[in-house]
């Protein structure tokens, strides 16, 4: 009996491993990507080793306080279509539209002023303009139902990009 239950649970053991390959998501990228694959983190979280030059619109908002977490300033990559080709993605869901800097700390002080930052402030504002980033960290996973890609901030590529303020667009993600 007891050799029965061990090869039951060892099934089991076998044929979760199996499906939990089964759901995990196969990455591509149209042009060969300095990012490759390191860890696939189960359920859903893949990451990936190696630095890139990425290029986009960066846009650079303050986030109110929300269900009871202080607020703070969200950083986020928005990659041309070049750098688009270079990302590794989800086949099944297209392209990478934005990349989340998960250091932000680091990259606000980096690009923007103490003034900037007092500025960025208002709720109705946000900062924007383009940049070339080398990023590190590259990682993604599925959240809500969505796919989102992230990774830390390393060093400007080129001169420090000249941020502009604009009005917020309406956009507010949720789950």
């Amino acid at each position: 009996m007891k050799a029965h239950a061990l090869l039951f649970v060892v099934a089991t053991f076998a044929l979760g491993a199996a499906n939990a390959q089964a759901q995990e998501a196969r990455f591509i990228s149209s042009e060969p990507s300095p990012f490759k694959r390191s860890v696939f983190v189960a359920p859903n979280e893949t990451r990936f080793s190696g630095s890139a030059t990425v290029s986009g619109t960066l846009q650079v908002a303050w986030e109110p306080e929300s269900e009871g977490f202080g607020g703070g300033y969200r950083v986020v990559l928005k990659p041309d279509a070049a750098s688009q080709r270079r990302l590794p993605h989800d086949a099944g869901r297209g392209p990478v539209s934005e990349i989340w800097i998960r250091n932000t700390d680091t990259i606000i002080s980096e690009l923007l002023s103490p003034a900037q930052r007092k500025a960025g402030l208002k709720q109705q504002h946000y900062f924007s303009g383009p940049v070339r980033l080398v990023l590190n960290s590259y990682r993604t996973g599925v959240d809500c139902d969505m796919r989102g890609y992230n990774a830390l901030f390393v060093a400007v590529a080129d001169e420090r990009p000249a941020l502009a303020l604009a009005p917020r667009p309406d956009e507010v993600p949720s789950c």
